[in-house]
Protein backbone atom coordinates (compact mmCIF):
# COMPACT_ATOMS: atom_id res chain seq x y z
CA UNK A 1 0.00 0.00 0.00
CA UNK A 2 1.41 3.33 -1.02
CA UNK A 3 1.20 6.80 -0.10
CA UNK A 4 0.93 10.09 -2.09
CA UNK A 5 4.61 10.94 -0.57
CA UNK A 6 6.01 6.82 -1.57
CA UNK A 7 5.03 7.60 -4.79
CA UNK A 8 6.89 11.13 -4.96
CA UNK A 9 10.07 9.73 -3.42
CA UNK A 10 9.80 7.45 -6.06
CA UNK A 11 9.42 9.75 -8.62
CA UNK A 12 12.65 11.62 -6.92
CA UNK A 13 14.35 8.73 -6.88
CA UNK A 14 13.60 7.73 -10.76
CA UNK A 15 15.34 11.37 -11.50
CA UNK A 16 18.25 10.36 -9.61
CA UNK A 17 17.39 12.52 -6.94
CA UNK A 18 18.53 11.80 -3.01
CA UNK A 19 16.47 14.06 -1.18
CA UNK A 20 13.16 12.61 0.26
CA UNK A 21 10.16 14.41 1.79
CA UNK A 22 7.89 13.92 4.09
CA UNK A 23 4.97 16.33 3.58
CA UNK A 24 4.15 17.83 0.41
CA UNK A 25 3.71 21.21 2.55
CA UNK A 26 7.21 21.10 3.93
CA UNK A 27 9.72 23.93 3.04
CA UNK A 28 11.65 22.14 0.09
CA UNK A 29 11.83 22.57 -3.61
CA UNK A 30 11.20 18.66 -4.22
CA UNK A 31 7.90 18.96 -1.59
CA UNK A 32 7.11 21.88 -3.75
CA UNK A 33 7.60 20.79 -6.99
CA UNK A 34 5.84 17.55 -6.19
CA UNK A 35 2.60 19.15 -4.92
CA UNK A 36 2.42 21.27 -7.93
CA UNK A 37 2.55 17.96 -10.40
CA UNK A 38 1.10 15.28 -8.18
CA UNK A 39 -2.63 15.62 -8.83
CA UNK A 40 -2.67 16.79 -12.70
CA UNK A 41 -0.18 13.51 -12.84
CA UNK A 42 -2.52 11.13 -11.23
CA UNK A 43 -5.32 12.25 -13.15
CA UNK A 44 -3.25 12.13 -16.39
CA UNK A 45 -2.62 8.43 -15.29
CA UNK A 46 -6.11 7.63 -14.92
CA UNK A 47 -6.99 8.74 -18.66
CA UNK A 48 -4.75 6.21 -19.97
CA UNK A 49 -5.64 4.15 -22.55
CA UNK A 50 -5.75 1.54 -19.73
CA UNK A 51 -8.72 -0.26 -18.14
CA UNK A 52 -7.47 0.05 -14.48
CA UNK A 53 -9.44 -2.60 -12.44
CA UNK A 54 -9.27 -0.38 -9.36
CA UNK A 55 -10.95 2.63 -11.01
CA UNK A 56 -13.44 0.87 -13.08
CA UNK A 57 -17.29 1.76 -12.36
CA UNK A 58 -20.85 1.65 -14.31
CA UNK A 59 -23.28 4.02 -14.21
CA UNK A 60 -26.79 4.08 -15.47
CA UNK A 61 -26.97 7.38 -17.67
CA UNK A 62 -29.44 10.54 -16.78
CA UNK A 63 -31.33 11.71 -20.47
CA UNK A 64 -30.80 15.47 -21.15
CA UNK A 65 -33.50 16.95 -22.71
CA UNK A 66 -31.21 18.47 -25.06
CA UNK A 67 -29.47 16.53 -27.49
CA UNK A 68 -27.29 19.42 -30.11
CA UNK A 69 -25.51 15.66 -32.03
CA UNK A 70 -27.64 14.79 -34.69
CA UNK A 71 -26.14 12.23 -35.89
CA UNK A 72 -27.80 9.98 -32.85
CA UNK A 73 -30.88 10.09 -31.10
CA UNK A 74 -30.15 10.37 -27.16
CA UNK A 75 -27.91 11.96 -24.93
CA UNK A 76 -26.59 11.62 -21.22
CA UNK A 77 -25.19 13.26 -19.49
CA UNK A 78 -21.27 11.97 -18.41
CA UNK A 79 -20.92 11.35 -14.52
CA UNK A 80 -19.03 14.23 -12.81
CA UNK A 81 -16.43 11.74 -11.26
CA UNK A 82 -15.66 10.09 -14.74
CA UNK A 83 -12.10 10.37 -15.91
CA UNK A 84 -12.70 8.29 -19.35
CA UNK A 85 -15.65 6.60 -21.07
CA UNK A 86 -14.69 3.24 -22.17
CA UNK A 87 -17.87 1.77 -23.46
CA UNK A 88 -21.71 2.23 -23.53
CA UNK A 89 -22.52 -1.28 -22.53
CA UNK A 90 -24.22 -3.83 -24.40
CA UNK A 91 -27.53 -4.57 -22.04
CA UNK A 92 -28.41 -8.16 -24.11
CA UNK A 93 -26.88 -10.44 -26.13
CA UNK A 94 -27.52 -10.16 -29.79
CA UNK A 95 -29.14 -12.73 -32.32
CA UNK A 96 -27.18 -15.47 -32.88
CA UNK A 97 -25.10 -15.68 -28.75
CA UNK A 98 -26.56 -17.59 -26.10
CA UNK A 99 -24.49 -18.87 -23.29
CA UNK A 100 -22.92 -22.14 -23.16
CA UNK A 101 -21.86 -22.97 -19.52
CA UNK A 102 -18.82 -20.33 -18.95
CA UNK A 103 -18.10 -19.56 -22.15
CA UNK A 104 -20.24 -17.75 -25.05
CA UNK A 105 -21.35 -19.27 -28.36
CA UNK A 106 -20.91 -15.96 -31.28
CA UNK A 107 -20.49 -13.81 -33.63
CA UNK A 108 -19.11 -11.20 -31.53
CA UNK A 109 -21.30 -8.88 -29.66
CA UNK A 110 -20.83 -5.70 -31.41
CA UNK A 111 -19.56 -2.25 -29.57
CA UNK A 112 -22.31 0.80 -29.38
CA UNK A 113 -21.38 3.93 -31.09
CA UNK A 114 -21.29 7.07 -29.08
CA UNK A 115 -19.54 10.14 -28.94
CA UNK A 116 -18.41 13.04 -26.29
CA UNK A 117 -19.68 15.95 -26.71
CA UNK A 118 -20.15 19.62 -24.58
CA UNK A 119 -23.41 20.38 -23.77
CA UNK A 120 -24.41 24.16 -22.49
CA UNK A 121 -22.82 23.31 -19.27
CA UNK A 122 -21.49 19.91 -18.88
CA UNK A 123 -20.03 17.12 -21.45
CA UNK A 124 -22.82 14.79 -22.51
CA UNK A 125 -22.10 11.21 -24.06
CA UNK A 126 -24.68 10.76 -27.20
CA UNK A 127 -25.34 7.21 -28.76
CA UNK A 128 -28.21 5.49 -30.40
CA UNK A 129 -29.05 3.01 -27.12
CA UNK A 130 -31.98 4.31 -24.63
CA UNK A 131 -31.67 3.47 -21.73
CA UNK A 132 -28.11 3.37 -21.61
CA UNK A 133 -24.94 1.95 -19.00
CA UNK A 134 -21.56 3.27 -19.10
CA UNK A 135 -18.52 1.73 -18.15
CA UNK A 136 -15.62 4.12 -17.31
CA UNK A 137 -12.97 5.09 -15.29
CA UNK A 138 -13.44 6.41 -11.61
CA UNK A 139 -11.59 9.55 -10.49
CA UNK A 140 -9.60 7.79 -7.56
CA UNK A 141 -8.00 10.03 -5.17
CA UNK A 142 -7.22 7.58 -2.85
CA UNK A 143 -3.55 6.06 -3.22
CA UNK A 144 -4.84 3.36 -0.80
CA UNK A 145 -6.90 2.16 -3.69
CA UNK A 146 -3.96 1.91 -6.70
CA UNK A 147 -2.96 -1.60 -7.86
CA UNK A 148 0.67 -2.10 -7.85
CA UNK A 149 1.00 -1.00 -11.50
CA UNK A 150 -0.63 2.30 -11.61
CA UNK A 151 1.63 2.65 -8.49
CA UNK A 152 4.65 2.34 -10.89
CA UNK A 153 3.40 3.98 -13.82
CA UNK A 154 2.76 7.25 -11.92
CA UNK A 155 5.97 7.46 -10.10
CA UNK A 156 7.42 7.10 -13.68
CA UNK A 157 5.11 9.79 -15.29
CA UNK A 158 5.38 12.55 -12.00
CA UNK A 159 9.36 12.17 -12.45
CA UNK A 160 8.94 12.65 -16.13
CA UNK A 161 7.11 15.93 -15.13
CA UNK A 162 9.44 17.05 -11.87
CA UNK A 163 12.63 16.02 -14.00
CA UNK A 164 12.86 19.07 -15.79
CA UNK A 165 12.62 21.70 -12.85
CA UNK A 166 14.44 19.42 -10.27
CA UNK A 167 17.32 17.45 -12.12
CA UNK A 168 17.40 19.70 -15.22
CA UNK A 169 18.61 17.21 -17.79
CA UNK A 170 16.17 16.47 -20.63
CA UNK A 171 17.59 12.99 -20.99
CA UNK A 172 16.12 12.01 -17.56
CA UNK A 173 12.89 13.58 -18.54
CA UNK A 174 12.58 11.30 -21.65
CA UNK A 175 13.86 8.03 -20.51
CA UNK A 176 10.82 8.34 -17.39
CA UNK A 177 8.65 8.85 -20.43
CA UNK A 178 9.35 5.82 -21.86
CA UNK A 179 9.14 4.05 -18.76
CA UNK A 180 6.12 5.20 -17.92
CA UNK A 181 4.63 4.30 -21.66
CA UNK A 182 6.09 0.88 -21.20
CA UNK A 183 4.25 0.55 -18.01
CA UNK A 184 0.91 1.30 -19.67
CA UNK A 185 1.42 -1.40 -22.36
CA UNK A 186 2.04 -3.41 -19.11
CA UNK A 187 -1.04 -2.50 -17.60
CA UNK A 188 -2.93 -2.70 -20.78
CA UNK A 189 -2.05 -6.31 -21.25
CA UNK A 190 -2.67 -7.36 -17.49
CA UNK A 191 -6.09 -5.81 -17.76
CA UNK A 192 -6.76 -7.63 -20.75
CA UNK A 193 -6.29 -10.96 -19.71
CA UNK A 194 -7.68 -10.59 -16.37
CA UNK A 195 -11.05 -9.31 -17.99
CA UNK A 196 -11.37 -10.81 -21.40
CA UNK A 197 -14.85 -13.09 -21.85
CA UNK A 198 -13.34 -16.15 -23.96
CA UNK A 199 -15.85 -16.18 -26.71
CA UNK A 200 -15.64 -19.13 -29.10
CA UNK A 201 -17.67 -19.03 -32.51
CA UNK A 202 -20.60 -21.21 -33.74
CA UNK A 203 -19.61 -24.06 -35.58
CA UNK A 204 -20.55 -23.19 -39.27
CA UNK A 205 -22.74 -25.88 -39.26
CA UNK A 206 -24.39 -24.61 -36.56
CA UNK A 207 -25.00 -21.19 -38.35
CA UNK A 208 -25.26 -22.50 -41.82
CA UNK A 209 -28.88 -24.41 -40.63
CA UNK A 210 -32.05 -23.29 -42.19
CA UNK A 211 -29.75 -21.36 -44.73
Amino acid sequence: MSSVIDICNMALFRIGNSIRIDDLEENSTAARICKQFYESCRDFVLRADCDWGFATAFAQLAEVASNPNPEYPYAYAVPNDCMRVRRIVNPVFPQGVWPAGMDCQVPEIPRIPFRIINGTSQRLISTNVSPATLEYTLKVESPEMFDPIFVSALSWYLASQIAGPLAKDAGIATTCAGEYRAEVLTAAAAALNEGTTQYQRESIFITGRGA
